[in-house]
């Protein structure tokens, strides 16, 4: 069992306090943890509260802290274990991800933290995809299906497949616990794998049956499909992406660097 000691609470609260400005409340609370780390009150490696814990003690929603330690994980700032709980990283050690996608504000120009849900998870032969998953040279991968969409916008419809090896959850779960995952934050803390090169191809194209279904489209509806194949230093193939936008959705930059 990990002995690691829970944080108090209390430094983030009076930081809570004393920190306002515009913005949401989870950049605040997210501000406020920012403060808390920089100071070096809570150090690397320690244990976070739980996110019921920490809605006792502050004024504030469990939505709002699951968007702002969202926030913390995609900055680095936190790592989540599993069955562990949420962790101060220590930067020093952290290996940047890459970011094969983001948003923008189109009035502010700033970067925009997308949301992720999983729909569904299953085992599939990579067969059955032709070119698409041919670069895995198995004869099987693990497909996650998601909605990908920033607040103010219609979503996008992500098809996501892996190697069975590393994939976290049982097949055929969606489950929750992978709803605003990082999985190439997952892929480095539980296996040590870090995604080096990624190369985009994308075209104008029929969406599929599940993305018009999901995205209430009348089908057949032609949009952007993006496919994103990402390798390792050995330049084996371990993630493929692939998005399938509709008419009139909100631009996606394409990036390989945060």
């Amino acid at each position: 069992m990990d002995q690691t000691p829970t944080l108090s609470l209390a430094p983030l609260l009076a930081q809570w306090q004393i920190t306002d400005g515009p913005g949401a409340k989870y950049q605040r609370l997210a501000g406020a943890f920012v403060a808390c780390i920089q100071s070096g009150t809570y150090a690397p490696g320690s244990r976070l509260p739980s996110e019921v814990e920490i809605c006792a003690t502050l004024p504030l929603g469990l939505s709002t802290v699951q968007k702002a330690l969202a926030q913390l994980v995609e900055d680095g700032l936190v790592v989540r274990r599993r069955k562990l709980g949420s962790f101060i990283s220590d930067r020093d050690k952290q290996v940047p991800e890459v970011h094969v996608y983001r948003f923008r504000d189109p009035a502010t120009g700033k970067v925009m933290m997308p949301f992720t849900r999983v729909l569904r998870t299953s085992r599939v032969a990579t067969a059955e995809y032709g070119a698409l998953l041919i670069e895995f040279e198995v004869e099987e991968v693990i497909r996650i299906d998601r909605l990908v969409w920033v607040p103010g916008a219609q979503p996008s419809y992500s098809t996501f497949f892996m190697r069975c090896e590393h994939h976290v959850e049982a097949p055929h779960a969606a489950s929750e616990t992978l709803n605003g995952a990082s999985y190439h934050r997952l892929l480095w803390e539980r296996f040590g794998l870090r995604i080096a090169s990624v190369r985009h191809v994308a075209s104008a194209d029929l969406l599929s049956r599940q993305a018009c279904e999901q995205l209430d489209l009348a089908a057949p509806h032609v949009g952007m499909i993006w496919d994103a194949y990402e390798f390792d230093r050995e330049e084996r193939l371990q993630i493929v992406q692939r998005f399938e936008l509709p008419r009139g959705h909100r631009p996606m930059e394409l990036t390989e660097g945060k």
